[in-house]
């Protein structure tokens, strides 16, 4: 189980670096084409740079595969018991824990609760002040000026919200990694608690009836979706769409 538990996070991690990795590589591709001799974003174009990083694409679709797979043959060998958070486990044994009287006891509760209160609402801080210093950034007319060069503002736009974007990020990161690590200690005090006063009934009962409503509402959105985009290629509105969007970039907004 522990050899599963870290093959599984070594997958999630080489997933995220790669779609990273990914999202790279698009970007320095976009602003090869911005200053390849005035080249415009054209199908035939985007073809030819998508084309030289291919393989990436490749290994990152490979890998998404090959996740997907292990993930449900792992759950297939362990009777289709899917893997939950720790932060699951934590309110799942809440949920069957007596009423705790150890004063103590709640006092070490009331504290880590009280810390998660505190990294979440410190989260909301950072990525509130991301989002107004990209604001801000966006609403100065300054930045954007119609008869400049729109190639080196788009630059200087990117470069000036993505490392606002990358600290969200990785606050999030951290907020959700530190939550995990929380719900172990309060998990293991429920345990505790649980072993000295045994435990009390939970029963969890569906409405089947809202469920299969969801279901059906679901699965309705999904094939009406996936019926329109079929249409949509088959009438040439995808590639209208396509055309229309290369002329505004082109022609209107002047990328090209």
């Amino acid at each position: 189980m522990k050899t599963n538990n870290k093959l599984s996070k070594i997958l999630m991690l080489l997933m995220s670096f790669q779609t990273i990795l990914l999202g790279v590589f698009f970007i320095f591709q976009i602003l090869r084409i911005y200053y390849g001799n005035n080249k415009t974003f054209t199908r035939e174009i985007c073809a030819q740079y998508i084309l030289e990083i291919l393989p990436i694409i490749i290994l990152w679709i490979l890998l998404i595969i090959g996740t997907f797979i292990y993930f449900n043959i792992t759950n297939f060998k362990h009777k289709n018991i899917s893997k939950i958070s720790n932060v699951t486990k934590q309110i799942n044994l809440e949920r069957i824990c007596p009423k705790i009287i150890d004063e103590n006891v709640l006092k070490q509760l009331n504290s880590l609760k009280k810390k998660n209160i505190i990294a979440m609402i410190i989260l909301i801080l950072v990525v509130l002040i991301s989002s107004i210093m990209g604001l801000c950034y966006l609403l100065n007319t300054k930045h954007f000026d119609p008869a400049g060069n729109l190639s080196e503002q788009a630059v200087k736009m990117s470069l000036h919200l993505l490392p606002w974007v990358v600290i969200s990020f990785i606050g999030l990161i951290i907020y959700t990694l530190y939550l995990e690590y929380n719900a172990v200690l309060i998990s293991n005090i429920y345990k505790e608690v649980i072993k000295n006063n045994g435990k009390k009934e939970y029963k969890y009962v569906a409405n089947k009836k809202i469920e299969l409503i969801k279901l059906i509402a679901q699965l309705s959105i999904i094939t009406i979706s996936v019926c329109l985009i079929i249409i949509g290629i088959f009438n040439g509105g995808a590639s209208d769409t396509l055309q229309k969007a290369i002329n505004i970039c082109t022609e209107c907004i002047g990328l090209g």
